[in-house]
């Protein structure tokens, strides 16, 4: 009687760790439980601007080859959810990289970023200075590598920096065509 109060305490207690009731009443090995990412020192909406899309030279095409990206990004409704930069309430930025590309995919991102920030009275509070690189193959939406690396300098300095941009129009054409610019919005997060 004594063990069997024993083990009950314990698997209340969560002493037994995987070998507890996995939440349905049963024993046995518990399912894991879902590890909850770390909150983003920043996270902002991101878009071209109207009439300024991301250009590529040469044109982006079928096969993958060595392309320049360029263009201008306006970083908008930033919030900081852990705390740490409620300060920057928008942005504007630069980015010019090198990127082996093709309509799908891309990879060996090499670049840099430069990113003006703006508070809430609308006055430049500062910037970041931005070290683009991915490696790792890209695909579906190849522009997304344009917005992975880290900040080298400046505001959120040594934050890791992910975002994607999704095209405003399908990229079906570049195949047949190439595609030298392209406009879009996503989201950018620091940290």
């Amino acid at each position: 009687m004594k063990v069997a109060w024993i083990v009950a305490l314990a698997a209340t207690a969560g002493v037994l760790g995987p070998w507890a009731a996995d939440g349905d009443g049963r024993a046995g090995r518990a399912k894991p439980r879902p590890r909850s990412a770390p909150a983003a020192a920043l996270s902002c909406a991101v878009a071209t601007p109207a009439g300024r899309p991301l250009e590529f030279t040469p044109k982006v095409g079928l096969t993958p080859r060595r392309v320049e990206a360029r263009g201008l990004l306006e970083l908008t409704g930033c919030a900081s959810p852990d705390g740490t930069a409620p300060a920057l309430r928008s942005g504007w930025g630069t980015v010019k990289a090198t990127v082996e590309a093709s309509c799908t995919s891309a990879r060996h991102v090499r670049g840099s970023a430069v990113i003006t920030w703006f508070g809430a009275s609308g006055r430049p509070v500062g910037t970041s200075r931005l070290r683009v690189r991915a490696d790792r193959l890209v695909a579906q939406r190849p522009v997304d590598s344009l917005l992975t690396g880290t900040v080298a300098a400046g505001w959120l300095a040594k934050s890791r920096v992910r975002g994607d941009i999704t095209p405003a129009a399908a990229i079906l054409g570049c195949a047949a065509n190439g595609m030298s610019s392209i406009p879009g919005r996503g989201r950018i997060e620091f940290g």
